[in-house]
């Protein structure tokens, strides 16, 4: 799933470069914006890409307290941030670690693992209910 969210990254960012390339306004203006979109999009990616990198497993308790286990096997606590959305079969969810940095995880039900999916989905809507 992880290969997934970096594929659409860069297809996000390479119609965004065509959208503001094909806009109607004076060149330099289209060159600003590109960069602009490059800047922010790859800053981003980054982003994405670094937590990726950092962060292995993600353990959702019952009573809503997330962690998150590093290389090294430490766990390490997180919260929710906006922008979470857990659905039957996906789940896309972005989290602060205790360092501050951002992670935004793309998750897929397994279908071996309903039971498991199924508490992560209550868990999920009682936290929303509290935020």
């Amino acid at each position: 799933m992880r290969r997934i969210v970096v594929a659409s990254s860069w297809a996000v960012i390479l119609t965004g470069l065509i959208v503001i390339i094909s806009l109607p306004i004076d060149g330099w203006l289209r060159a600003a914006g590109s960069s602009i979109w490059l800047i922010v999009m790859g800053v981003e990616l980054r982003v994405i890409s670094s937590a990726h990198k950092r962060f292995g497993r993600i353990r959702v308790h019952s009573d809503g307290q997330i962690e998150l286990q590093d290389n090294e096997g430490h766990w390490r606590a997180a919260t929710i941030a906006n922008g979470c959305v857990v659905t039957q079969k996906l789940a896309w969810l972005r989290l602060k670690p205790a360092t501050g940095a951002r992670y935004h995880e793309l998750l897929r039900r397994n279908s071996l693992e309903s039971e498991q999916w199924r508490r992560l989905q209550v868990i999920w809507r009682h936290l929303g209910a509290v935020s």
